[in-house]
């Protein structure tokens, strides 16, 4: 099934945010992300799906962006041409923990200095950021062979909900 890509344009990022999430709501989509334009905090919001599912979702979102007086402009692109559209599935990136900070009896301006200190560190030496494929909105697994919008029985978590 081919890709269709959908554009929405609105004044501020609270909207934005606000918007995208009803369009979520509306239809099977990938939020593809939100980007800060040029010109009194207006953001555009990008959304890829399948032609029907975009379309429902953008008029959803404009008309809610309407409502509030916000929006700017709204797109859709049926089928686009090859490389307009990127093909790569949501990435999530999982940050590694920095360590747990103890204190001894340090005078407040010390204790802050040394937490600065160990945390440039920490994010000095340490290594990028690990980047994982996510496929599943449910259990956010990699491994999982369920993709978003499809049964939930698919999900390898399926049968160990609440543990």
């Amino acid at each position: 099934m081919k890709q269709s890509l959908g554009l929405l344009e609105v004044s501020g990022l609270a909207l934005a945010i606000s918007c995208a999430d009803v369009m979520a709501k509306a239809a099977s989509i990938t939020l593809l992300g939100m980007e800060k334009t040029n010109g009194s905090g207006w953001t555009v919001i990008k959304v890829a799906g399948d032609v029907a599912s975009v379309q429902s979702a953008i008029i959803t979102g404009a008309n809610f962006a309407q409502t509030r007086n916000g929006l700017v402009a709204q797109k859709v692109i049926a089928r686009p041409a090859e490389g307009i559209l990127a093909s790569a599935p949501k990435l999530a990136v999982i940050p590694k923990a920095p360590p747990v900070l103890t204190t001894t009896a340090e005078t407040p301006s010390q204790s802050i200095e040394n937490a600065l200190a160990l945390h440039e560190e920490t994010f000095a030496a340490s290594e990028p950021a690990t980047i994982h494929r996510v496929t599943c909105n449910l259990c956010l697994d990699p491994a999982c062979p369920r993709q978003k919008g499809e049964p939930r029985s698919l999900c390898i978590h399926s049968g160990k909900r609440g543990e």
